[in-house]
Formats: structure tokens, C-alpha cells, sequence
């Protein structure tokens, strides 16, 4: 894929319009309190991610209804949060 940039940011904009999972699914290890607002969530409290929300929020890509392989280029890459794009998820139990 290293030398196929292009076909790499296809799939990724593919994996972001359809992701595998429409949400991930943890468990808070320990109290949290959400900074600015008056809610802590407790421990052992489920806490749902919502990838299709992200993955379509033109706060993070532009048009995010529209096919776009830039969205994955090196430059708009950059201006992005990592934990925004998670096709299969995110963390140490990454399935891919």
C-alpha cells in the first residue's frame, strides 16, 4: 500500500462511509467526571462510542456525505484527531 497512496485513501474514506461497527462498546474503570457539565459517569458504567457519529460530523470532514478519498490525504490527515476515524475500532485491542 506504500506505494499506492491513492488506492490506501480510497479504502480508508470506504471504511469511514461504512465502517464495520456503528459504535464501540467500554466500560468506565474507574469515576470520570465530564469536564464542564455536572455529570460523572460511575464505574462499571457503559459507554457507548459513536463511530458513525464521528465518521460523519463535518466537524472533522468536510461534506462528510460526499465520497471523498482527500479526506485521507497526508495534509487533511494532519489537522485531524486520531480517536476520529476508527473503522475497526481503537486501542491496544485494535483488530487490525
Amino acid at each position: 500500500m506504500s506505494r499506492m497512496p491513492y488506492l490506501d485513501m480510497v479504502i480508508a474514506e470506504t471504511l469511514r462511509r461504512y465502517p464495520t461497527l456503528p459504535f464501540l462498546d467500554r466500560v468506565a474503570k474507574m469515576d470520570y467526571k465530564i469536564p464542564g457539565h455536572n455529570l460523572t459517569l460511575k464505574k462499571g458504567c457503559p459507554v457507548i462510542i459513536p463511530l458513525w457519529g464521528f465518521h460523519f460530523d463535518e466537524k472533522y470532514f468536510s461534506n462528510p456525505e460526499e465520497f471523498n478519498p482527500e479526506n485521507f490525504s497526508v495534509e487533511n490527515k494532519k489537522t485531524r484527531r486520531s480517536a476520529v476515524y476508527m473503522p475497526f475500532g481503537y486501542g491496544p485491542h485494535n483488530c487490525i
